[in-house]
Order: structure tokens, then C-alpha cells, then sequence
């Protein structure tokens, strides 16, 4: 069955459609709800969505689509059922992630163990649907608390998985302590830390971490909010601690990532430097009047210090308006980070979307005191949704509120030197309906996805792709519908087999080795010319056994059994 998923080609017609009063329709079925979707990239220009499905009658159930670079699902109409274990009526935030083999992980939360207690689990899909890591996934336990919720999924710089959550334990009659867990494993599932290292303080609540990849090492930074007990809300300060491979603390106390503080509400989302430090977008109180939020930017390096100052960059000057964290993007090639945000008047009657991009190294803002306006604050309620760097400039998303539940969605590009790069904004969604719950990929294969929640039928999934150029759902091309295609190769069985591979233009192969049960445990590339190519598979480490060999060739499939002695 392995073999002949891997073999499938993608079917020819695409999906991503030019009509935006339509859209792509992900999931959407009426007196059904499909809520809480997240979407990052899949393998080959894919878009992994995951939702909660909830049926009338049922409990929620957790939900898996991948659509293909031209937006054709992959796992069906409704999606590859992942759990119907028992959730609770309250959903809560819960993560995706995909790994350099085009896996998809996804990690939340349900009641599996009866009561109503929440636990952590984690479950492991391929691009064929395989529940790599069991039909069940892995449960998330710390013996120390009595609950679990909000995972966070990261990777090593080795491709090793560890898993963060907030962990609850009854500290006393009255009050509950907040531990932050952790769990890694190997790519095929196996623990690496025979029990959680634990983030924990008697006398204060650790909550919302996201993990942070070092390259190079089996280690992780870990970004993390104490919230420290006090009359009314805690006082939430965020900071961040690096863990060693065996789980210890490589720094000898935790990094006060700002002296500024953020609301019960904002879970900070970091942005990695692509050398183990992160930067990050945080709304937090006006310096002249902490009445009003404002937006700020902070660097971690990866060794802990920050190189800034000890709160950031206010993205803008002043106290006459309020500003909302939105989406952050850090373009390395030129030492940038571009920040998009929502401004509104003292008492949130009218909002509008402001950009401001800062230099990487120093901090200091490059679109001066006011920034950069896209749509001025004013009654049509404009709000951010992100934005995504093309290599051109910055493609931003954005929706018009102008009545309440009548939104509608838009788009446009500023150029590096923040100018606008399209004549007007372009419109991505004609249909008026409630949409939120944005997810923006990142910008690839000269499209930028972005899926959301819609209310136009109950709630649903939808998705638009808009170019570098400003067309939205533009077809990227479409691929053979024929039969699928079989991977030639030479001396099968054999130690060392030779790929028979004809390209019609020179182009860089990928070259994927997986074993029977469908993990990954080989991979590779090939630059290929013009015409006929031969290109040795040599796998050292792999002992001897059956192999299934996937790679693609002029955006075609093929894939063939490899027999090693």
C-alpha cells in the first residue's frame, strides 16, 4: 500500500482558484463546524492545513489535509482523520509542524484518559497519509501534573523533535503552579528523555513556550512567559533559556528577553535568526502613557545576550494612537526585519495597518518615527493578518471590517524601499463573512497561501494564493495524468544502484529513501542536466533490506522498490 501512495502523481487540474468571491474551499460542509486551522508548508510546494472538526452529536475531531503546489487535496475531500479521541466543549491553542521530509506533527490536546482533565499528545503524519507514529500518536504525561494543554513542537539542529506544554499542578487548596514540560524524541518516535525536564517555580506560573531550532546541534532555545501572581492578572515578563542535548540548562540563568511586560492574552511568536537566536514582535504598554499598547521588537542572540538594548525598538513614536503586534519577517539576505502592525485611535473606534522594518544588526527603525501607513486608521476597521517576504518586497494581508461579521480580504506589496509596488491593493476574498484565525506560508514556488476560518457557511476552511505579481490563484502548471511514473534503476538489488533519470532542463533533484514502515531514512540531491542523467544512490549507513526511492523530476513524481544486499 507504501509503495503505490508513493507512486500516485498528482492529478492534473488545479485547485487554487481565480475567483475570489469563491476562494478555495479546504473544508467546509454545512451543519458541520471546522474551526482553529493552522497551515505550513508540506512537501514539494504543499500546504499541510489541520482544523477541529466538530459533528453535531460528537465530540471534536482532529483533521489533516494536504493540498499540492497547484492546491489539489491529497488525503480526500474531508481530509485524513487524525483523532476522534474525546475533546472538551473549550478548545485551546494547539501546534503544526512539518520537518524536512515533508511530515506533517501535530500536537494538541483531549480528554483520552476520562474526567475532564486535558493531556498532551503528539502524532506523526507523511505525505501519504501514514500515522508514522501509530494510530494513537504519543501521550504527553509529566507525573508531576494533574493537566496539559497548549504543545509547542520543535526541532533540533540534528532532527531530533522536542515537544514543550504548560503543565499544571494544585500547588495548594487555592491556587494552581503553571510547569513548563518537555519531551524529545527521534525522528521515528523514540524518547530520548526517559522522564520531562521541567521548567518550574514554587513561587511563580511558567506558561507559553515556543521552542527554537540551533542549527548544527541537538539543542533547542526555549521562549517562555513567568507569570508571577499578584492581585488581579499576573504580571507576564517573557524569557528565554537554552537546553543542552541531555535537557540541561546551557546558560547559567534564564534571559529577561525585555523589562517590558505583556498581557495575559499575547503569546509571544518567535522569529529564528537562522544561527539560534530569534527575534520577536510583542505589544506591550506606551512608554508616555501605558494606557495605550504599542508595539515593540526584541533580539535574542544565540548565546543568550541581548544585543539591542534590554526592551527593544518601539516600532513607532507617540501616544496619540494604539498599536497592535501583527506578524514579523526577518529577510537575512538584506539584514532586515519588516514588521506589520495595526493602529488605532485612543479608543479603538477606527484601525488601519502600519509597516516598519528595522536594520537586524542594530535595531534602529529605517521607516522613521510614523513608519510606513498601508491603509490609514479609519471606520472601515483595517486589520493585519501578516505579511510574507517574495524576495522582491513584502506581500501583505489584510482584512476590511466594516461592519461587524462582513469582512472581506485584501492584499498588497511594498517594495524594500517601502514604496508600493502594485497600483492599488488587490482583493483576495469578496465574500462578506466573519474570517480570522490567519495562517500565512511562507511565500514559495511564486505564490503566498493563506488559509483561514469563514463563517460564509457555519464555519469553514478557506485558502487564496496571490502572486509576486498581484494575480490571485494563479495556476503554477499542471502535472501528468498519466499513469504513475516507475524510477528506473540499475545493479536492483545492488549496493550502490544507479538512477535513470530524464530531465527536460537542468535543475537540482531531491532524492528520498524511506523503509518499508514509511520513515525516512535517506536523503540527498542531485543536480541533473538537459537530457539523460545516471546518478549513483550511495546510502553507507542503510543496512541491508527492502527500500521504497522517491525523487521528482520536472515537478513529476517517480518512484521506485531498491533492493540493498
Amino acid at each position: 500500500m507504501l509503495a503505490s501512495l508513493l507512486l500516485t502523481s498528482t492529478a492534473a487540474l488545479a485547485q487554487w482558484t481565480t475567483t475570489i468571491a469563491q476562494n478555495t474551499t479546504v473544508r467546509d460542509v454545512a451543519g458541520v463546524q471546522e474551526v482553529s486551522p493552522l497551515a505550513v508548508a508540506g512537501p514539494n510546494g504543499g500546504t499541510y492545513v489541520s482544523w477541529f472538526e466538530q459533528v453535531t452529536g460528537t465530540n471534536y475531531q482532529m483533521r489533516l489535509q494536504l493540498l499540492d503546489v497547484n492546491g489539489q487535496p491529497q488525503f480526500g475531500t474531508a481530509g485524513l482523520l487524525i483523532s476522534n479521541q474525546p475533546q472538551r466543549t473549550a478548545l485551546f491553542r494547539y501546534d503544526l509542524k512539518s520537518d524536512e521530509a515533508g511530515n506533517a506533527l501535530l500536537a494538541f490536546q483531549d480528554v483520552r484518559n476520562g474526567g475532564t482533565a486535558t493531556q498532551c499528545v503528539i502524532y506523526k503524519i507523511s505525505p501519504t497519509g501514514q500515522q508514522l507514529w501509530g494510530a494513537n500518536g504519543i501521550q504527553l504525561l509529566d507525573a508531576t501534573t494533574n493537566s496539559g494543554l497548549s504543545p509547542s513542537i520543535g526541532f533540533t539542529g540534528t532532527g531530533n523533535v522536542v515537544v514543550a506544554w504548560n503543565g499544571a499542578t494544585t500547588a495548594d487548596a487555592t491556587r494552581r503552579t503553571g510547569i513548563i514540560p518537555m519531551l524529545k524524541f527521534t525522528p521515528g518516535g523514540t524518547p530520548l528523555w526517559t522522564t520531562p525536564v521541567r521548567l518550574q517555580s514554587p513561587a511563580t506560573n511558567f506558561s507559553r513556550p515556543v521552542l527554537v531550532t540551533v542549527p548544527g546541534v541537538d539543542e533547542v532555545v526555549l521562549s517562555y512567559v513567568n507569570e508571577v501572581p499578584g492581585s488581579g492578572l499576573p504580571v507576564s515578563t517573557m524569557y528565554a533559556q537554552r537546553y543542552t542535548s541531555s535537557g540541561a540548562a546551557a546558560w547559567a540563568t534564564p534571559t529577561q528577553v525585555s523589562t517590558k511586560t505583556i498581557t495575559f492574552t499575547f503569546f509571544p511568536a518567535p522569529v529564528p535568526d537562522g544561527n539560534g537566536g530569534y527575534y520577536l514582535q510583542y505589544t506591550s504598554g506606551n512608554p508616555a502613557n501605558a494606557q495605550l499598547n504599542d508595539s515593540y521588537v526584541q533580539y535574542v542572540a544565540a548565546d543568550g545576550t541581548l544585543p539591542w538594548n534590554a526592551i527593544g525598538t518601539e516600532l513607532l513614536t507617540g501616544s496619540t494612537t494604539q498599536r497592535f503586534s501583527v506578524g514579523l519577517q526577518y529577510v537575512a539576505a538584506r539584514n532586515e526585519l519588516w514588521a506589520v502592525f495595526n493602529e488605532t485611535n485612543a479608543l479603538q473606534t477606527q484601525s488601519g495597518v502600519t509597516v516598519q522594518s528595522l536594520n537586524a544588526t542594530t535595531g534602529a527603525a529605517r521607516l522613521g518615527s510614523s513608519g510606513q501607513v498601508v491603509q490609514a486608521p479609519s471606520a472601515s476597521a483595517y486589520s493585519a493578518a501578516g505579511l510574507r517576504n517574495t524576495g522582491t518586497g513584502l506581500l501583505i494581508v489584510y482584512k476590511q471590517s466594516p461592519t461587524a461579521l462582513n469582512d472581506v480580504l485584501w492584499a498588497t506589496k511594498l517594495n524594500y524601499q517601502a514604496q508600493p509596488a502594485f497600483t492599488a491593493p488587490v482583493q483576495l476574498s469578496s465574500a462578506t463573512s466573519n474570517k480570522f484565525n490567519f495562517s500565512l506560508l511562507p511565500f514559495a514556488n511564486n505564490q503566498l497561501v493563506t488559509v483561514w476560518q469563514d463563517s460564509r457557511q457555519g464555519y469553514g476552511i478557506y485558502a487564496q494564493t496571490i502572486s509576486d505579481t498581484g494575480q490571485p490563484g494563479t495556476p503554477l502548471g499542471t502535472r501528468p495524468a498519466s499513469a504513475p511514473q516507475t524510477l528506473a534503476l540499475s545493479n536492483n538489488p545492488g549496493e550502490v544502484p544507479v538512477l535513470h533519470l530524464t530531465a527536460a532542463r537542468s535543475q537540482v533533484a531531491t532524492l528520498l529513501v524511506y523503509d518499508m514502515t514509511g520513515r525516512l531514512v535517506w536523503r540527498d540531491t542531485a543536480a541533473l542536466t538537459a537530457g539523460a542523467n545516471e546518478v549513483r544512490l550511495a546510502a553507507p549507513r542503510l543496512a541491508a533490506g527492502t527500500y521504497l526511492v522517491q525523487t521528482s523530476v520536472d515537478q513529476a513524481s517517480q518512484g521506485g522498490r531498491w533492493v540493498k544486499p
